[in-house]
C-alpha cells in the first residue's frame, strides 16, 4: 500500500475522534483534530504525486473519506442545533449524487474521475465553514451555504466531465 493512501486511511480513522470530541463539548479539540485531518487531505495528495504514487484506490478513497469526515461532523452539528436541516439536507443531496456518480463510473467504465478544480474549492470552502463553524466564529453559516452552492456547481462540472469520459470509453 502505498504512503499516500496510508495517509488517506489514517485521515478516515480520525473521523470517530472528531466527532467524539464535538459531540462531547470540546469544540476547540475537535476544531484543532478537524484542521489535522483536512491538513491530512492536502498532505496525502502531494505526498502520491511527489512519489508517483497516484492510484485508482487513492482516487477512489479520498473523497470517500472527505465525504465520511464531512457528513459525520454536519450531522453532529445538526443534533448539536448549530445547522439547519435545510443546509444539512441541501449538503447532503450533491454528496449522494456524486458519490453515486463515481460509483457508476467505475462499475460501467471501470474509471475513477479524477479530482477537479471546481471540487477541490467546493471542499476547501466545506473546509473553512465546518472549521468557522467548529470554533464558533460569525460568518460560519454563510461560508458554509456558499460551500454547498459551489458543491452543486462542483456536480455539474463533474457530470459534464462523466458523461464525456464516458463517450470516449464506449
Amino acid at each position: 500500500m502505498s504512503v499516500a493512501n496510508l495517509i488517506t486511511l489514517a485521515r478516515g480513522a480520525l473521523v470517530a475522534p472528531v466527532v467524539y470530541l464535538l459531540l462531547s463539548g470540546q469544540q476547540t479539540a475537535a476544531a484543532v483534530l478537524f484542521a489535522l485531518v483536512c491538513f491530512g487531505d492536502i498532505l496525502d495528495g502531494m505526498v502520491a504525486r511527489a512519489r508517483q504514487e497516484v492510484t485508482r484506490l487513492g482516487k477512489a478513497l479520498d473523497p470517500i473519506v472527505d465525504k465520511a469526515l464531512y457528513v459525520s461532523l454536519l450531522s453532529a452539528l445538526l443534533v448539536l442545533g448549530e445547522v439547519p436541516p435545510v443546509a444539512y439536507a441541501a449538503f447532503l443531496i450533491p454528496q449522494v449524487g456524486l458519490g453515486v456518480g463515481a460509483i457508476v463510473m467505475q462499475v460501467r467504465h471501470r474509471q475513477v474521475q479524477a479530482a477537479r478544480l471546481v471540487g477541490k474549492a467546493a471542499s476547501a470552502l466545506s473546509f473553512v465553514g465546518l472549521f468557522f463553524l467548529l470554533v464558533r466564529w460569525p460568518g460560519g453559516l454563510a461560508i458554509f451555504c456558499a460551500s454547498i452552492a459551489l458543491t452543486y456547481v462542483a456536480g455539474v462540472d463533474y457530470l459534464v466531465a462523466a458523461v464525456s469520459l464516458g463517450k470516449k470509453g464506449s
